[in-house]
């Protein structure tokens, strides 16, 4: 291993894998504004949908597309550098003496490494392979003075309802079905939720009327 690789470590190794689970969120966000369109959801309630799914999926548009054009987060002998939002075009440079936590968590199916630095109370993130190579990474990039934890710290008790819940990721994994499966009972239970007639009494249904 030559000395600029011993002072670089990439951790996104595969770009289209690290933007797969937004593109998941995305499809399904998609779907559930289509879906309330052919239903013919009306009043209120349009708003409601365009505001919680499309807008939160023009993000995650965003997201995908600056998570495969963005540059791959690396680790260097200054420090890391990430990403510090999933929306951020360019790399935040981080010093290792800034670096106050990191570990490894989960959010959803997707292993991360989470970097806590500065006065921030959002963390840095990136995603990363199965192994023990990032970490391993953290520890000799820095001389020894970052170890990466095992599971997230406590949960932070700051921020919006969703990012005390998750903003440090979980220990373990998300199955993939756990994942998907609130996403399958949206879309059967808008009609009722939307008080909108259910599609086999909609006139595009194949047998409809």
């Amino acid at each position: 291993m030559s000395d600029t690789d011993v002072a670089r470590f990439v951790l996104v190794r595969s770009r289209w894998r690290a933007a797969a689970p937004l593109a998941v969120t995305l499809v399904f966000r998609a779907l559930i504004v289509a879906y309330s369109l052919a239903l013919g959801v009306r009043g209120g309630f349009v708003f409601v949908v365009f505001v919680v799914f499309g807008v939160t999926g023009l993000i995650g548009l965003i997201a995908f597309v600056t998570t495969l054009t963005a540059p791959p987060a690396e680790l260097t002998a200054g420090g890391p550098r990430l990403r510090a939002l999933a929306i951020s075009p360019d790399l935040t440079d981080v010093a290792w003496s800034d670096v106050r936590a990191a570990w490894i968590a989960y959010l959803g199916s997707q292993r991360c490494l989470f970097v806590l630095a500065g006065e921030r109370d959002r963390p840095y993130m990136a995603p990363i392979p199965d192994g023990p190579d990032a970490a391993a990474a953290v520890r000799e990039l820095s001389g020894g003075t970052v170890t990466v934890a095992d599971e997230p710290p406590p949960r932070p008790q700051t921020g919006s309802p969703v990012f005390r819940l998750s903003g440090y990721g979980r220990a373990r994994p998300t199955p993939l079905l756990v994942g998907i499966l609130p996403w399958v009972a949206i879309l059967v239970m808008l009609p009722w939720l939307t008080h909108t007639p259910q599609p086999w009494d909609q006139t595009w249904w194949p047998t409809g009327h």
